[in-house]
């Protein structure tokens, strides 16, 4: 028994996989003890009575597990019922020495309760015996009818599975908390029985629904579980419990609902005497009766229902509907109403499941879900999540679940009220063919076909949600339905529509000019999506194009003219010759640039894409939709692009029209070029408030920018200096009305200033405020600005702005002389002065904001031009103009500043690709240029890491050509400057960026780097240390860079050598002073040296070194009081003498020696200074 006591301990454990492995050890080391003790018994005893104990026929061990176990039920510790339970089952099911009615007799004996127990002690009693009856049932034990050994009785029989049933039903009806539990234990007795080949099997159900059902008349949620689950077993007798309070119909007809969904409910009903009442009770759970139920309706297998039972969504209405989510359901009902609707959603067929979005529970649904405070809102987003996963596994529900949502049991606005996005996320789950199904609904309900009828409100419904489907991200695009959505915007806001007879379909100009802003802002989002297109036999991406590769600005225009050739519409755009003519020359130019392949293919791609939008910029149709005059923009760009394209070449010129065409388009040399012309026109489309020629202007760029030459990298630099925000118009205006304000010339004008006519200075005012309020909006009455209105009565005073005592304004005014009426102007004029000031400054602060904007859009563009041509030979001169943009930025242009930064840094400083054909004469002027602002502007100003990529950018550049010495000479000057001049302002990152990354560029100017090293060459001792660190820096790069070279690099070690000795004597003698840190970072380069001297050429190590002179600066440096402190420096220099041969025993002892002399003198010196004193 010793062997097994530990593990009752482990069948407690909270964690699953402990308590499981404890009952498996538990059970097989039970099973062999019981074994061996059958075999024993067998040998040695008779066989005997039923009266014989459990000790008597059972192992030691054995009969003490089944105590245990069963005494173990009770125990409320940690998950020691499941494990006792667990084990109890499995032992019972292994064992066939006991019978049913022992293990009854021990369970109830072992569960039995007391008047003075706890409350505590009471459940777990009760829990004890539930989960003691039950381990019964489940092991198999009630069903075995082989006779124990030692017994002639069988080891069930039906009187023991009635003792059972009975123990349970009572054990239910003592705490009516605990009856749910109680019966469903019970229906698992039930299908135990069920399931086995027992001779009282029959008896058994026959018994079962007697004693259940028909005895006792009164319905509860368990008995409706009981007879759903096991109605068809009982044949005949099936109908006799339900003539009571169902009239002997199936539970689920339609007459019976109401009953049902009261039971189930547990509302008290009264039904001819035969009443229910309600448990008084409630839990956080479904009861299981909900599971059979759906078991009914959604069998694993094809069996039909009944002729009388009503289909679910009949059910589900009456039953769940209208009794859990009533306006008049408590928070409880509604969480367990919830809980249903949640298993139903996963267990539910897609054909069935939007049939569960009724009206009483998504309204409910919606509540719930709009705000976090809420009592039931986890409840309902846990449901949404459960809704989406149900979409996502089946995504053929999705479309009837949308209608369902944004139908009238729903909401349109559904995402919007609830602040989640479960409409969107449905919708990404969606196949792409359930959204063209979706979008020809939607499109469907905009002509009012549902339902005959429509409201305005319904259409711009319908527009805002096509434009949706377009504009997200996770929604699958199809070429297909968001063809439809172009062509449903262009038909509605760009055609009329003509019924029979001519007549035309109505509609609201206000939807037409929704229409025609959705169109263009879709493309606008169509050209920043992304597309997988197939080419050469690989997958790329494309923006704003088709799966075919076709650009979605081109397949707008189509539509425009497919709609054009029908009958019964009629085009509410201009359609007169010139227009006619312009689109026909577009559509020419873009066939032509379709046939360009090669190089310019891409370039080409993004002329399409030009020409594509201004042309769609013809159909718009009030001039206020339209950005430019779009005959003169599209004129220009044919013609522009026509020039860069050379495409006026492929005809003759003695054929081509004598009319504007473009082709007959000549280029004059002496204007500007055609691609600088595109680009000036790129970079005003970044300034319209239309989105679509915004968002097209980058695209456009990114396919064209390799055209780009030294005057477009000009004219995009120019968009980026600083200007006046302010035109010369506005400065004249504000000072000459500032000089009129402040010289009033006749009385008219001073009276006109002042607001006042004869009438009086109130009357005057209210005038003014009444016909200015005329012209505002609501919300502009509303915005006041209270400051001023304050200033404004302290000028005027505070009795002239009473509105309530007009007598007394007017006898105010009355008593008022032309003196007071001419200060009260005066003061008018200044508070209406500084008010105009005020409101110039908040016009400049947003012009200001604005153009900060407009320049980053344009840095955008050079990002691109960067991204895309790194080769290009026009790229290194744009380093040094960003340069001097950030150092013009004002305070206020920090984001501007950031993103120069940015390209510099991230962008040019981590290219690889070095253009081979760039201009070295200009790049030279610009490195210099680049070196004088490093040495001239602070760090506060432009950051120092930035002015170090610029110039290793373009000095790699250099060195890719094999000419190091150009910018070898510019980084000499630079060092130069910043060791010998105090008011240098090179930061060392400079530098020290520059070894790192362009080592080959410091390696020919390392005489003078090594040189600045040496003590007294800079102007302070922290440049002289910076030299040092990058001279540490260069060093273990010196074997690469000078290649076979020995000599190149041992004179380089000879040239630090003396650089150092010359240091250290100095600081002993004092002449260029060094604290001990500062010559131990000099005594660290040399020993650094020292090392690559052996790893070159150890045999030349002595010579390169001079072994006698540094014996000479060690020991000068050894008796130096200042330096030999603490150790440190001596140290550095004593493995420097090591790796010499220098620093042997021999020489020790004598240094030592040395040493204790150089002691005692100084010990003797004081006493001599005093003798000297004293005398």
């Amino acid at each position: 028994m010793s062997s097994t006591l530990p593990l009752y301990w482990n069948l407690s454990s909270p964690v699953n996989e402990e308590r499981l492995d404890a009952s498996v050890q538990l059970i097989d080391a039970l099973q062999k003890f019981q074994q061996s003790y059958v075999a024993d018994r067998s040998q040695q005893v008779d066989p005997v009575g039923i009266t014989e104990s459990l000790d008597t026929i059972n192992a030691q061990d054995v009969a003490y597990a089944l105590k245990r176990l069963v005494r173990g039920l009770a125990s409320p510790r940690e998950s020691s019922r499941l494990g006792f339970a667990v084990a109890l089952t499995e032992l019972l099911h292994r064992i066939d020495t006991v019978s049913t009615a022992q293990m009854i007799d021990l369970v109830l004996s072992s569960s039995e309760t007391t008047g003075s127990m706890s409350g505590q002690e009471e459940r777990d009693m009760m829990f004890a015996r539930l989960f003691g009856l039950s381990s019964i049932a489940q092991s198999g034990l009630l069903t075995r009818e082989t006779p124990p050994p030692h017994i002639s009785n069988p080891a069930s029989t039906l009187q023991d599975y009635q003792r059972i049933i009975t123990q349970l039903v009572i054990l239910g009806d003592h705490k009516m908390w605990f009856r749910e539990s109680c019966w469903w234990s019970i229906s698992q007795v039930i299908s135990v029985i069920i399931a086995s080949n027992a001779s009282f099997k029959s008896e058994a159900l026959q018994w079962t629904v007697n004693e259940l059902l028909i005895q006792d008349t009164s319905w509860t949620p368990e008995k409706i579980a009981i007879w759903l689950r096991y109605q068809s077993l009982w044949d005949n007798i099936s109908q006799l419990p339900l003539k009571v309070l169902f009239k002997g119909k199936h539970p689920l007809t339609h007459g019976n609902l109401r009953h049902l969904s009261s039971i189930l409910a547990d509302i008290n009903i009264e039904d001819e005497g035969i009443s229910h009442g309600s448990s008084g009770t409630w839990k956080p759970n479904p009861h299981f009766v909900w599971s059979y139920l759906f078991d009914i309706y959604f069998p694993t297998d094809s069996i039909s229902l009944g002729a009388d039972v009503v289909p679910f969504q009949e059910f589900f209405r009456v039953v769940v509907d209208e009794q859990f989510f009533s306006s008049g359901a408590s928070p409880e009902r509604k969480y367990i109403g919830f809980q249903v609707v949640d298993s139903a959603v996963k267990r539910s067929p897609p054909s069935v499941l939007p049939h569960l979005f009724t009206q009483n529970f998504v309204r409910t649904w919606i509540n719930q879900l709009a705000k976090r405070d809420r009592y039931l809102h986890k409840a309902a987003i846990k449901l949404a999540s459960t809704v989406q996963d149900a979409v996502q596994k089946e995504p053929s529900s999705g479309f009837p679940l949308i209608i369902q949502l944004l139908g009238p049991n729903g909401s349109r606005d559904f995402d919007r009220l609830t602040n989640t996005k479960i409409v969107e996320t449905i919708l990404g789950y969606m196949e792409e063919s359930q959204i063209t199904e979706y979008v020809q609904y939607l499109i469907q309900t905009f002509s009012g076909k549902p339902n005959g009828s429509l409201v305005e409100s319904d259409q711009n419904w319908v527009i805002n949600q096509l434009s949706s489907l377009i504009r997200s991200m996770v929604v699958p695009k199809s070429d297909s339905w968001v063809t439809s959505i172009l062509e449903f915007y262009v038909r509605n806001g760009f055609f009329m529509t003509l019924g029979k007879k001519k007549v035309t379909t109505f509609l609201p100009e206000v939807m037409r000019k929704s229409c025609r802003d959705k169109l263009l802002q879709a493309l606008a989002d169509l050209s920043s999506q992304a597309t997988m297109q197939n080419t050469d036999a690989k997958t790329k991406k494309f923006n704003g194009k088709t799966t075919s590769g076709e650009q979605w600005v081109s397949v707008a225009v189509q539509i425009f003219r497919q709609l054009s050739k029908e009958k019964h519409v009629e085009a509410l755009y201009e359609t007169d010759d010139k227009f006619t003519e312009i689109r026909s020359r577009a559509r020419s130019v873009i066939k032509s640039l379709g046939t360009i392949q090669g190089a310019d293919q891409e370039a080409a791609q993004g002329g399409i894409l030009l020409v594509a939008g201004l042309t769609l910029q013809t159909y718009l149709i009030s001039t206020e939709e339209m950005d430019t005059d779009p005959l003169a923009a599209t004129n220009e760009t044919l013609r522009n692009v026509s020039s860069l394209f050379d495409l006026h070449s492929t005809k003759k010129k003695e054929d081509a029209p004598t009319s504007n065409g473009v082709t007959t388009m000549e280029v004059d040399p002496d204007e500007q070029k055609p691609f600088d012309l595109i680009v000036d026109d790129i970079i005003g489309y970044l300034e319209k408030p239309a989105p679509l020629m915004r968002a097209m202007a980058p695209q456009v760029f990114s396919a064209m920018c390799s055209k780009i030459e030294a005057t477009t990298i000009e004219l995009l630099i120019a968009q980026l200096q600083r200007r006046n925000v302010l035109s010369d118009e506005d400065t004249e205006d504000g000072e000459s009305d500032a000089s009129e304000e402040e010289h009033p010339s006749t009385e008219e004008e001073i009276e006109e200033d002042a607001g006042s006519t004869g009438d009086g200075t109130r009357s005057s005012l209210s005038e003014k405020s009444s016909s200015s309020s005329n012209g505002e909006d609501e919300e502009d009455k509303e915005d006041v600005d209270l400051e001023f209105r304050k200033r404004v009565a302290e000028a005027l005073g505070a009795n002239e702005l009473n509105d309530s005592n007009s007598d007394s304004d007017a006898s105010s005014e009355l008593m008022m002389d032309d003196d007071q009426m001419m200060e009260i102007d005066a003061k008018l004029a200044e508070v209406f002065r500084s008010q105009s000031l005020s409101s110039k400054t908040k016009t400049a602060n947003n012009l200001q904001r604005e153009a900060t904007h407009f320049k980053i859009r344009v840095l955008d563009l050079i990002e691109v031009f960067i991204r895309k041509q790194p080769q290009s030979s026009q790229l290194p001169s744009i380093v040094l103009p960003l340069m001097r943009v950030i150092i013009g930025c004002s305070s206020d242009e920090q984001q501007l500043i950031d993103k120069l930064n940015g390209i510099i840094r991230r962008r040019i400083g981590a290219l690889y690709t070095i253009p081979n054909d760039a201009n070295l004469d200009l790049l030279s002027a610009d490195l210099e240029e680049l070196h004088k602002i490093a040495r001239k502007v602070s760090h506060q100003q432009v950051l120092p890491i930035t002015l170090a990529v610029a110039s290793i950018y373009l000095s790699k550049i250099f060195v890719d050509s094999g000419r190091t010495d150009i910018p070898a000479r510019i980084y000499k000057e630079s060092l130069a400057d910043f060791m010998q001049r105090k008011g240098c302002k090179l930061h060392p990152t400079f530098f020290t960026e520059s070894v790192k990354r362009i080592p080959l560029v410091v390696w020919v100017i390392r005489r003078e780097l090594i040189q600045a090293c040496e003590s007294g060459k800079g102007v302070n001792t922290f440049r002289q240390m910076q030299a040092i660190h990058w001279v540490d820096t260069l060093l273990p790069m010196a074997p690469r860079l000078a290649g076979d070279d020995k000599r190149e690099i041992l004179s380089t070690i000879q040239l630090v050598r003396e650089t150092v000795y010359r240091s250290l004597l100095d600081a002993v003698t004092g002449k260029h002073p060094l604290t001990i840190s500062q010559a131990k970072v000099i005594t660290k380069m040399a020993l650094q040296a020292l090392k690559i001297t052996a790893r070159t050429d150890e045999a030349e190590i002595g010579q390169i070194w001079d072994t006698r002179q540094f014996e000479h600066v060690f020991a000068e440096v050894s008796s130096s009081e200042n330096l030999a402190k603490g150790g440190g420096l001596v140290s550095v220099m004593r493995q420097m003498a090591t790796r010499l041969g220098t620093y042997t025993p021999e020489s020790v002892k004598a240094k030592e020696k040395k040493r204790k002399v150089a002691e005692e003198k100084q010990a003797e010196s004081p006493r001599k200074k005093v003798k000297k004193h004293q005398k």
